[in-house]
């Protein structure tokens, strides 16, 4: 298993106090959960929805519980949008992103520009900056990226075409919290900057990927590429 959640909690999923913060049901008891994740996530986080819980390791925190999974459609999805680029990181070194193997070092959350950048990733010859944006957005198999408008995603990739056009290589890599996708898009309809800017990047040569997850209550493992398209 690539990633273990260690132990979790059902609980069942009651309301959004704010972007951070949800009531949930856990043992007939009704207690605040931080919420790791700043997307909308209208679809998933409904009254009532199966939703696993993980036990703060700061017991001084307001919030006791992290919120971890949610059940979607008979699928877990996995909420943290922070376990993306550890995602991303353990896959780099196991080798499993086919693009990204045969490395030299690699630096987390590099300043470039006026932006803190997820991986630079050092080669021989050259180097990759590299963004990650987590996913758990899926319709009719369709993963979409973003579910609530990103100025800061849209700067990102501007970074990344900076970069770019210096020699380098960049890339932006979509990890979808789900193993329900067969395909990935920009949510043009929520978001249409970051579409439109992702696409003049990738004119300019930088890269992008999407992989998927599979999504137990023990952990998380790699499921493989799926394919990017663009409608219009």
């Amino acid at each position: 298993m690539d990633y273990n959640f260690g132990f979790l909690q059902e609980a069942i999923f009651v309301k959004r106090d704010n972007r951070f913060r949800a009531e949930i049901e856990l043992n007939g008891m009704l207690i605040k959960a931080h919420v790791p994740n700043s997307g909308r996530m209208a679809e998933l986080l409904t009254l009532g929805a199966r939703v696993w819980l993980r036990k703060a390791q700061n017991p001084l925190r307001k919030t006791l519980y992290d919120l971890l999974l949610v059940e979607k459609d008979g699928f877990l999805v996995c909420l943290n949008s922070h376990l993306a680029n550890e995602l991303f990181a353990i896959w780099l070194k196991k080798d499993k992103l086919i693009p990204f193997i045969n490395y030299t070092s690699c630096y987390r959350e590099k300043t470039i520009g006026k932006s803190r950048i997820d991986f630079l990733v050092e080669y021989q010859n050259y180097n990759y900056l590299v963004e990650v944006k987590s996913v758990n957005l899926v319709e009719n198999g369709l993963a979409k990226f973003p579910d609530a408008p990103t100025e800061r995603g849209t700067k990102h990739l501007e970074e990344l075409s900076t970069f770019k056009n210096k020699g380098q290589r960049a890339a932006v890599v979509f990890i979808i919290m789900r193993e329900d996708a067969e395909s990935f898009t920009t949510h043009d309809m929520m978001d249409p900057l970051f579409g439109n800017t992702l696409r003049q990047a990738l004119s300019l040569g930088v890269e992008a990927y999407a992989y998927k997850c599979s999504i137990t209550k023990e952990g998380i493992d790699f499921r493989g590429e799926v394919p990017i398209i663009f409608k219009g």
